[in-house]
């Protein structure tokens, strides 16, 4: 890949992540400017112009200290006006800027650093027509300090315990019914109804590139990787239902937001976040007390 020159903004208590991020970005063949670069003596307002200039994009370190720096919004708004790609991320909970809240950001604090990271040299990629490198990112590309790490707190909850267990029983009840009811009648309708879903999930086939975050109303999900195990639906006024393949209901959500690539869902009454992610085709579940998020289910269809 040649190398294309990027220019982080960011704030200066965000050094020691933005150093990791920029020696990561470098390894996936990006050349990458920061201002730690700038050596003294040099005039401070003129490298930084001369280096928004060159630069093919801009990295945007979206965090508490950064959307309240002029400095930096004196380097986005210049960035701006040479009509420079700009590339957010949002590497802790902030208030994102009214100038860049119509622009869409790679949320490190829901997707995780490392997949976030991921996300970022792909938008790197298709911003600068670099799409033909298509190598994926290695794990552990990107480890950021763990000091640094601000965007959720790291506590576990022991809330979510009895969940697990919950779900344990639920799988090893419904898998005691399936072996009990040998009716053909009964048989027949849960064939149908997974034949229903299937033939759902063929004929989202053809229109699943016009689908995104932004249109989404319906996923089916799966446990083993292979049949349908149940579905996510809107139905209206932001609330979402979860119900089985059987079209039995199981739990109501609250939709809180939206945007191109994540619908954010919460269960207020169990203390649940969920928030489908369309990028890496899975819905991820954690804690409304900051618990990390893990994938719960995977993404095999969408409406």
């Amino acid at each position: 890949m040649a190398a294309k020159k990027i220019f982080i903004s960011y704030s200066r208590r965000d050094t020691e992540y933005v150093s990791s991020l920029v020696e990561a970005l470098r390894k996936q063949g990006f050349e990458v400017w920061f201002d730690k670069n700038i050596r003294t003596g040099t005039d401070w307002d003129d490298t930084i112009e001369s280096e928004l200039k060159k630069a093919d994009a801009i990295v945007l370190i979206l965090s508490q200290t950064s959307v309240a720096s002029e400095n930096v919004k004196d380097e986005i708004s210049y960035a701006i006006g040479l009509d420079k790609p700009v590339n957010p991320i949002k590497i802790e909970e902030c208030d994102v800027p009214m100038r860049l809240a119509r622009k869409q950001f790679v949320d490190f604090t829901a997707m995780g650093h490392e997949a976030g990271f991921e996300r970022l040299v792909n938008d790197l990629k298709q911003t600068l027509k670099l799409a033909e490198e298509n190598k994926s990112v290695p794990k552990g590309s990107f480890k950021p300090p763990i000091a640094n790490i601000n965007s959720v707190p790291q506590k576990k909850s022991k809330k979510i315990v009895p969940y697990l267990i919950g779900g344990l029983i639920t799988i090893v009840l419904f898998i005691i019914l399936i072996l009990n009811f040998t009716d053909d009648s009964s048989t027949d309708q849960i064939n149908n109804s997974n034949e229903t879903v299937v033939q759902q999930q063929t004929k989202n086939s053809d229109s699943q590139n016009e689908i995104n975050g932004l249109n989404l109303k319906k996923v089916v999900y799966t446990k083993d990787g292979e049949k349908p195990a149940g579905y996510f639906e809107n139905v209206g006024d932001n609330v979402w239902m979860e119900r089985s393949v059987e079209n039995d209901a199981k739990y109501r959500f609250i939709e809180t937001k939206r945007d191109e690539w994540f619908v954010y869902l919460s269960d207020d009454s169990r203390d649940i976040n969920l928030y489908i992610d369309l990028y890496r085709n899975g819905i991820y579940m954690s804690t409304t007390e900051g618990e990390e998020p893990i994938l719960w289910y995977a993404i095999i269809a969408t409406e």
